[in-house]
């Protein structure tokens, strides 16, 4: 299930309150996020989370290869 408290671009404010660190907005932290496009699960390396920042680098070069791949191949003729 993807909600806030999963997200690695989340920062806990209060026990159920969530603070995203893309969009700098608040949420409830079992709210249902299936529709973020910046979604991404908590990285863990050495036993702690990665930083929001480094979450939030990992989404955008993601989202870059899925639209340098939709470019490409729209721009392919057969």
């Amino acid at each position: 299930m993807k909600t806030c408290q999963c997200c690695g671009l989340s920062i806990e404010e209060d026990k159920d309150v969530i603070s995203c660190f893309k969009y700098k907005t608040l949420s409830k932290c079992q709210e249902e996020k299936t529709n973020c496009l910046y979604f991404i699960e908590k990285i863990i390396e050495d036993g702690e989370s990665l930083p929001p920042i480094q979450h939030l680098i990992l989404v955008e070069q993601e989202l870059g290869k899925r639209k340098m791949k939709v470019s490409i191949n729209n721009g392919l003729r057969l």
